[in-house]
């Protein structure tokens, strides 16, 4: 009985010490990775800034999502033939989601113990660890995003001051539909106060 104690005993410290072992060599090729992250070039993280940043030109005031695709398509629809003067005003449903890179830990122990009337009872624990991985930029640290939705856009309102003219309107209502990719019915065209 003593030997099969002994030798559960042994089972169950060499596969704390592989787990040890594993979790050790995690965490040396964690920090080698982040060693070897904080010593890339300016290029790369810029590349991933790059990637992660919403695909709109920055402005020197930082503007919302909201605020640059209202400029930008405030900017394309002026330069549709009689559309004259042109204000944009842009509805969204939500802000968008961002999902960001999390390092996650799982660890796993099962206990086997005999009690003395020859009954078997196993105990299993499991742990969960989950840290989002930063990038440093300036001595700030931010999270690494993977995937990011923009938002979802409920209207547009354009108010133009060539909108009388139902081509020029037409023409309006149809370029905002390919543009933002939203139908119909979410765009309403206005003709300016003159």
């Amino acid at each position: 009985m003593k030997s099969m104690e002994l030798a559960l005993n042994q089972i169950r410290s060499s596969s704390i010490n592989i787990r040890l072992i594993l979790l050790g060599l995690v965490g040396i090729i964690l920090m080698v990775t982040g060693g070897f992250l904080s010593k890339d070039s300016s290029d790369t993280k810029s590349m991933v800034r790059e990637s992660n940043r919403i695909n709109v030109t920055a402005s020197p005031a930082a503007r919302s999502y909201e605020e640059n695709l209202e400029a930008r398509l405030a900017n394309l629809l002026s330069q549709v033939k009689g559309a004259g003067a042109v204000g944009v005003h842009i509805s969204l449903e939500n802000n968008g989601l961002q999902e960001n890179a999390r390092n996650v830990v799982k660890e796993s122990k099962t206990v086997q113990e005999k009690d003395n009337a020859g009954g078997i009872r196993t105990t299993t624990e499991t742990k969960e660890s989950v840290q989002v991985l930063l990038s440093k930029k300036d001595g700030i640290d931010k999270p690494i995003v993977i995937k990011e939705t923009k938002p979802i856009i409920r209207g547009v309102l354009v108010i133009a001051e060539g909108a009388t003219d139902s081509i020029v309107k037409s023409n309006l209502i149809k370029a905002v539909e390919f543009g933002l990719g939203i139908p119909a019915y979410r765009i309403t065209v206005l003709p300016q106060r003159r």
